[in-house]
């Protein structure tokens, strides 16, 4: 018996409406550099952007959250961008790179939160 992608997941997908602020490393963030998570887990986070990243270009991001009063920043690897209304929505997945404890600990508290939701 085949199991499902989801199951094979290595992190627990979450689907909160985090705001977060991003640009590729190196560069100038650029206007309306902001957005929400569509989803997120330790493992990297998937966003809406309004212009296309380069897959493989390595991204900021600050990620608010209630967990604590200041963002939380991550650097990631674009994984994907897939154009979703044409010349004006994308959909970026990233994956983070290394992540501090600081980090993680407030990640697990975003997945203890959602399974408390949940259950």
């Amino acid at each position: 018996m085949s199991e499902s992608f989801d199951e094979r997941r290595k992190y627990l997908r979450i689907y909160r409406n985090f705001i977060l602020s991003y640009h590729e490393k190196g560069k100038e963030a650029a206007p309306n550099s902001f957005s929400q998570v569509n989803n997120v887990s330790k493992g990297g986070l998937s966003f809406s952007s309004t212009y296309p990243l380069k897959e493989g270009a390595v991204v900021t991001i600050d990620l608010k959250t209630p967990f604590i009063t200041d963002s939380i920043n991550l650097d990631g690897v674009i994984l994907s961008c897939k154009e979703k209304v044409p010349d004006l929505i994308y959909e970026v997945r990233i994956q983070f790179q290394e992540i501090v404890p600081e980090v993680l600990v407030v990640l697990e508290k975003i997945e203890n939160y959602s399974k408390d939701l949940e259950g």
